[in-house]
Order: C-alpha cells, then sequence, then structure tokens
C-alpha cells in the first residue's frame, strides 16, 4: 500500500526535482495533519472523561504533531523556490531548518509532560476509570491511536526513504515514539484500573516524556549535522573517485582536495583536483575534464567543478622518490596521502615539495608530522629538503 501510494506521488518523476518534493512533503504535511488533529481531540475527551493525565498529555503531543506537520509542509515549500540573488545555491536547506523546527517541538512537549507528570507523582495524585464502559473506551482510543500513529510512521518512512528526506524521517521517528509511548499509556491505564492507590498515571506521563524526549534529541543531532556540514557518505565519494579515474590515465592520472557540499536535497556540488600529465596535449585534457564534469553531474546529479594540476609523469628519478615519500608517509599513518609532487633539482640539494593530507582524528600535530616526514625524507637521501603544506581531509 505504501509503495502504492508513493509511486504515484513521484510518478516517474526525479525524486530531488523541487515540485517532486514539494508534493510529497505537501502529502504528508496534511495527512499528518488530519491524523494528528483527530487524535488529538479523541484522545483529550477520554483523558477527560477518564481523569487520566497521560492520555490527555499524549493528546496535547498529537496536537504539537500537527503543528509539526504543519512545519514540514512549510519547509518543503520554501524549500522549492528557485535560487535569487540572496541565495544563489537555491533554498533546499529549509528542509533541514524544517526539521529542526519539528524535533524543538518535539522536545519542548516532553519537558512540559515531564513537569505535569512530576507534579501528579509529587501530589500522589491517582486515576479512575469510572465504569468498566469508560475504561474500554478508553483503551479502544488508546488503541486506534497506535494503529493510526503506525500507518503514518510507515507512510512517512516509505515517502522518505524514495526522495531522501531528513524532515520525513524525523516525522516518522516521532509517530514511532508515539507509538511506544501510547502503548505505556496503556499499561498505566490498565494498572491504574486494578490498583487505584497509586499514582501509575503520572509515573507512565514521565516514561512517556523520556521516549518523546529522546526522540527529539536524536532528530536534533542529526539535522544539526545537516546544517552544519557533516562528512559525505563514504560510498559517495567512493563512486565519484572510481568515476574519475575510470577515464584515460593518459589524461588523467590521480584525483585529491574532494570536496562535497550539501545545500540540501538534489543541491550537491563537487569540486575536486584532478592530477593530470604536464606533458600531456592540454587541449585534449581539457576536453576529458569537460567530459567528466558532465558524467557527473548526470550520475550523481550535482554540479561538478575540477581543477586541473599538471603533474611531471616522464621522471624516472622523481617517479622513485614520490613513491619513498608516499612510503614514508604511509609508516607514519596509512590513512595520509601526499599529492601535487614536485622537485626543484639545484647543484648541491633538491627541493621536494608536496601537499600530505592527515585525517581529522590523528594524535599528532602538524609539527611534529612534518618532522617526521623531512626526517625520515632526509635518511633516504640527505640531499633531499622536504617543503610539506598539511591539508585536512575533507571526505
Amino acid at each position: 500500500m505504501f509503495k502504492a501510494i508513493t509511486d504515484k506521488l513521484i510518478n516517474g518523476n526525479d525524486v530531488n526535482d523541487p515540485k517532486t518534493r514539494k508534493k510529497c512533503g505537501f502529502f504528508t504535511g496534511i495527512v499528518g495533519i488530519a491524523v494528528n488533529v483527530t487524535l488529538c481531540l479523541i484522545k483529550i475527551v477520554a483523558g477527560l472523561i477518564s481523569g487520566a493525565i497521560s492520555i490527555v498529555s499524549d493528546g496535547i503531543n498529537n496536537l504539537s504533531d500537527a503543528g509539526s506537520s504543519i512545519i514540514t509542509l512549510f519547509g518543503f515549500k520554501l524549500a522549492s523556490k528557485k535560487p535569487d540573488k540572496e541565495h544563489p545555491f537555491g533554498h533546499g536547506r529549509m528542509e533541514y531548518c524544517a526539521a529542526l523546527g519539528v524535533s524543538v517541538v518535539v522536545l519542548i512537549v516532553a519537558v512540559e509532560l515531564m513537569i505535569n507528570s512530576v507534579k501528579k507523582i509529587v501530589a500522589f495524585e491517582t486515576s479512575s476509570f469510572g465504569s468498566s464502559v469508560t475504561a474500554i473506551i478508553t483503551f479502544a482510543v488508546l488503541g486506534f491511536s497506535i494503529v493510526a500513529k503506525l500507518w503514518l510512521g510507515l507512510l512517512n518512512t516509505s515517502i522518505a526513504k524514495r526522495i531522501d528526506s531528513v524532515a520525513m524521517q524525523a516525522t516518522a521517528k516521532d509517530s514511532f515514539s508515539d507509538c511506544l509511548a501510547t502503548s505505556i499509556v496503556i499499561l498505566s491505564a490498565i494498572l491504574s484500573y486494578f490498583f487505584k492507590n497509586i499514582p501509575f498515571d503520572g509515573i507512565a506521563g514521565a516514561i512517556v516524556s523520556v521516549f518523546i524526549a529522546l526522540s527529539g534529541i536524536d532528530s536534533i543531532k542529526s539535522v544539526v549535522d545537516l546544517l552544519l556540514g557533516e562528512a559525505p557518505d563514504p560510498k559517495l565519494v567512493k563512486g565519484v573517485s572510481d568515476y574519475v579515474l575510470s577515464y584515460d590515465k593518459k589524461h588523467v592520472t590521480g584525483i585529491h582536495d574532494v570536496m562535497i557540499h550539501d545545500y540540501g536535497p538534489g543541491r550537491k556540488i563537487i569540486v575536486l583536483h584532478a592530477e593530470v600529465p604536464a606533458e600531456g596535449d592540454i587541449l585534449q585534457i581539457h576536453d576529458t575534464i569537460d567530459n567528466i564534469e558532465r558524467g557527473l553531474e548526470k550520475k550523481f546529479d550535482c554540479l561538478a567543478t575540477i581543477h586541473i594540476d599538471p603533474v611531471v609523469t616522464s621522471s624516472p628519478r622523481l617517479n622513485a622518490i614520490k613513491e619513498e615519500c608516499e612510503k614514508i608517509v604511509a609508516e607514519i599513518d596509512p590513512e595520509f596521502t601526499l599529492h601535487d609532487f614536485r622537485m626543484n633539482e639545484g647543484d648541491t640539494h633538491a627541493n621536494v615539495i608536496f601537499d600530505l593530507v592527515i585525517t581529522s582524528d590523528t594524535k599528532l600535530s602538524e609539527k611534529e608530522i612534518k618532522n617526521m616526514v623531512s626526517e625520515k625524507i632526509k635518511e633516504y637521501d640527505d640531499k633531499l629538503n622536504a617543503i610539506i603544506t598539511v591539508e585536512h581531509s575533507f571526505v
């Protein structure tokens, strides 16, 4: 069922197309508002009849979920706007902002629920469901709520996976948390019905608030990572590298300084440096680089810019020294790499010049790394002076 709904929404269109994403966002937003407002009203009525704060709080949580759906809906609308002078890379990150808004609302609700629940526990307030009919109606309402939220969560998960939407993932996660929270409320209601002198209602409300808070914190962390700029998917990085290096070695011998900027779904920009033979035909090489850029854009649905770095490949002595330097660097840390290797030779000594890329989690300082590499190069050939520029990897 969910696949059929998703297929109908996308209708064979590009999932990164702003119009397609807006359509999906509007659909899930409207459905989310309808489901959550309905559940809110039903739960508040059931909670007031039974006198159970955990049920009323669960209903208020559904109201906040409806507000979250509104935020998501407007987030997708704003994200679909075309680039303008102030935002030349588009408005795609509004989806991330919408997800952050949803997560903050969830966290606020959790805090309010915890405060009310603790007050009820301290006051030792207990719940009474009155008649058996009232109890049955209450359980039926909560059971229906679980089914409805499970359906909503699965719907958002299905669409989120197809269009890779962090906002819908946050909404789905919130729906599944609600299922668990409502299950705890049901357990509380059962225990309160049989044990009327214990404040199970307040205890259940506190437990529910913890689950809601954990869900909100997890979602906030995920979205903040995206807004700050998290490391790109290793599979994407490998795919880009493999694609570029699949071209003729006469034109491209290596790549480095790969950077992948994420400006929202379908708005990635890939920037890299391609090492090309200094002895090659620059016009042919430039033609190849143009083809690679167009190929990257088509294959990975992105914008691509490639900078050309000419390197000497025809000197046996230079190649031998470079190979030795690569071994030296790998001995210090297998994750370290070097590029832009060149050499200026004089009568008494030679300067080997290269950029050394280190990992962000290395325990060594840049100065220590430079000294270690320089000393080992001197041990290999005392006429070589190393001039090293240390860089950090962006992938």
